[in-house]
Protein backbone atom coordinates (compact mmCIF):
# COMPACT_ATOMS: atom_id res chain seq x y z
CA UNK A 1 0.00 0.00 0.00
CA UNK A 2 1.25 3.77 -1.20
CA UNK A 3 0.55 6.31 0.85
CA UNK A 4 0.53 9.38 -1.07
CA UNK A 5 0.18 13.53 0.18
CA UNK A 6 -1.80 15.49 -2.46
CA UNK A 7 -2.40 18.88 -1.45
CA UNK A 8 -5.84 20.42 -1.87
CA UNK A 9 -7.24 23.83 -1.83
CA UNK A 10 -10.71 21.98 -0.90
CA UNK A 11 -11.42 23.11 -4.71
CA UNK A 12 -13.15 19.95 -7.04
CA UNK A 13 -10.74 21.04 -9.31
CA UNK A 14 -7.85 20.07 -6.89
CA UNK A 15 -9.11 16.75 -7.11
CA UNK A 16 -8.04 15.55 -10.80
CA UNK A 17 -4.65 14.79 -9.37
CA UNK A 18 -6.25 12.15 -7.52
CA UNK A 19 -7.47 10.91 -11.01
CA UNK A 20 -3.49 11.85 -12.27
CA UNK A 21 -2.47 9.43 -9.64
CA UNK A 22 -4.63 6.45 -10.24
CA UNK A 23 -3.47 6.54 -14.05
CA UNK A 24 0.04 7.63 -13.14
CA UNK A 25 1.72 3.24 -13.06
CA UNK A 26 1.58 3.38 -9.71
CA UNK A 27 1.75 -0.32 -9.34
CA UNK A 28 0.11 -0.82 -6.10
CA UNK A 29 -3.27 0.64 -4.46
CA UNK A 30 -3.25 4.05 -2.78
CA UNK A 31 -4.13 5.64 0.26
CA UNK A 32 -4.01 9.21 -0.27
CA UNK A 33 -4.04 12.06 2.24
CA UNK A 34 -5.62 15.41 0.61
CA UNK A 35 -4.23 18.17 2.71
CA UNK A 36 -4.59 22.20 2.73
CA UNK A 37 -1.49 23.96 4.46
CA UNK A 38 -2.35 26.28 7.32
CA UNK A 39 0.53 28.74 9.10
CA UNK A 40 0.18 28.17 12.97
CA UNK A 41 -1.41 30.87 14.40
CA UNK A 42 0.24 33.43 17.08
CA UNK A 43 -2.94 34.05 19.23
CA UNK A 44 -2.96 32.30 22.62
CA UNK A 45 -6.51 32.25 22.33
CA UNK A 46 -7.03 30.07 19.34
CA UNK A 47 -4.34 27.93 20.43
CA UNK A 48 -5.98 26.51 23.52
CA UNK A 49 -9.23 26.45 21.99
CA UNK A 50 -8.41 25.21 18.56
CA UNK A 51 -11.78 26.62 18.12
CA UNK A 52 -10.18 27.61 14.46
CA UNK A 53 -9.33 24.22 13.19
CA UNK A 54 -12.85 23.33 13.46
CA UNK A 55 -13.86 26.84 11.31
CA UNK A 56 -11.22 25.45 8.71
CA UNK A 57 -13.09 21.72 8.11
CA UNK A 58 -16.04 24.03 7.17
CA UNK A 59 -14.36 25.11 4.20
CA UNK A 60 -14.82 21.40 2.79
CA UNK A 61 -17.91 21.38 0.62
CA UNK A 62 -20.24 18.90 -0.21
CA UNK A 63 -19.52 18.82 -3.66
CA UNK A 64 -15.79 18.59 -2.69
CA UNK A 65 -16.76 15.21 0.00
CA UNK A 66 -18.93 14.16 -2.90
CA UNK A 67 -16.05 13.91 -5.72
CA UNK A 68 -13.66 11.97 -3.00
CA UNK A 69 -16.23 9.50 -2.53
CA UNK A 70 -17.07 9.22 -6.29
CA UNK A 71 -13.15 8.49 -7.36
CA UNK A 72 -12.85 6.16 -4.14
CA UNK A 73 -15.80 4.10 -5.89
CA UNK A 74 -14.78 4.28 -9.57
CA UNK A 75 -11.49 3.27 -8.73
CA UNK A 76 -11.98 0.60 -6.50
CA UNK A 77 -8.69 -1.29 -6.96
CA UNK A 78 -6.28 1.78 -7.25
CA UNK A 79 -7.79 3.83 -4.52
CA UNK A 80 -7.66 1.80 -1.05
CA UNK A 81 -8.48 5.08 0.75
CA UNK A 82 -9.04 8.67 0.90
CA UNK A 83 -9.17 10.89 3.77
CA UNK A 84 -8.91 15.24 3.85
CA UNK A 85 -6.78 17.38 6.48
CA UNK A 86 -5.65 20.34 7.34
CA UNK A 87 -1.50 20.89 8.54
CA UNK A 88 -1.02 23.38 10.20
CA UNK A 89 2.76 24.84 10.40
CA UNK A 90 4.65 26.21 8.02
CA UNK A 91 8.57 24.77 8.68
CA UNK A 92 10.35 22.46 7.13
CA UNK A 93 10.44 20.08 9.97
CA UNK A 94 7.11 19.99 10.99
CA UNK A 95 6.19 19.22 7.66
CA UNK A 96 9.01 16.32 7.84
CA UNK A 97 7.03 14.54 10.84
CA UNK A 98 3.75 15.52 9.50
CA UNK A 99 4.89 12.76 6.54
CA UNK A 100 6.70 10.52 8.85
CA UNK A 101 3.87 10.49 11.14
CA UNK A 102 1.89 9.58 7.92
CA UNK A 103 4.26 7.26 6.42
CA UNK A 104 3.93 9.39 3.19
CA UNK A 105 6.03 7.97 0.59
CA UNK A 106 4.85 9.95 -2.33
CA UNK A 107 4.00 13.49 -2.96
CA UNK A 108 1.90 14.25 -6.06
CA UNK A 109 1.18 18.13 -6.89
CA UNK A 110 0.89 19.88 -9.67
CA UNK A 111 3.32 22.49 -10.42
CA UNK A 112 0.82 24.90 -12.52
CA UNK A 113 -1.96 24.81 -10.30
CA UNK A 114 -2.96 28.47 -8.97
CA UNK A 115 -3.33 27.38 -4.88
CA UNK A 116 -6.21 29.32 -3.66
CA UNK A 117 -6.14 29.97 -0.30
CA UNK A 118 -9.21 29.44 1.95
CA UNK A 119 -8.33 32.01 4.43
CA UNK A 120 -5.64 34.67 5.21
CA UNK A 121 -4.31 31.40 7.41
CA UNK A 122 -3.62 29.62 3.94
CA UNK A 123 -0.23 28.86 2.94
CA UNK A 124 1.09 27.58 -0.54
CA UNK A 125 2.52 24.09 -0.11
CA UNK A 126 4.64 24.24 -2.79
CA UNK A 127 7.77 25.60 -1.09
CA UNK A 128 7.90 22.92 1.86
CA UNK A 129 6.78 20.08 -0.45
CA UNK A 130 9.95 21.14 -2.38
CA UNK A 131 12.20 20.51 0.37
CA UNK A 132 10.68 18.21 2.26
CA UNK A 133 13.02 15.05 1.46
CA UNK A 134 9.97 13.20 0.02
CA UNK A 135 9.86 11.25 -3.42
CA UNK A 136 7.59 14.22 -5.56
CA UNK A 137 5.55 13.30 -8.66
CA UNK A 138 4.93 16.53 -10.25
CA UNK A 139 1.75 15.56 -12.55
CA UNK A 140 -0.42 17.67 -15.13
CA UNK A 141 -3.94 16.60 -14.48
CA UNK A 142 -5.69 16.15 -18.32
CA UNK A 143 -3.16 14.67 -19.64
CA UNK A 144 -2.85 10.53 -17.88
CA UNK A 145 -2.22 9.69 -21.53
CA UNK A 146 0.96 10.56 -21.84
CA UNK A 147 1.93 10.36 -18.64
CA UNK A 148 5.72 8.60 -18.09
CA UNK A 149 6.20 8.34 -14.70
CA UNK A 150 9.32 10.69 -13.20
CA UNK A 151 9.77 10.17 -9.25
CA UNK A 152 11.53 12.73 -7.87
CA UNK A 153 13.98 11.27 -5.18
CA UNK A 154 15.59 13.25 -2.64
CA UNK A 155 19.06 13.75 -3.21
CA UNK A 156 21.38 12.58 -0.20
CA UNK A 157 23.65 15.09 -0.49
CA UNK A 158 24.49 16.21 3.43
Amino acid sequence: MKNILIPTDFSVRSLDLVKAAVYAGINEPMNILLVHCFKMSDDIQELMALSRRRKDYGHISDEFKKVCAQLQERYPARINDIRVECFYGSTIAVFKNYLYANNISLIIYDEHFRFTKVNKSSIDPLNIIRKSGCALLPLTPGREEHIRVKIYQPSQAV
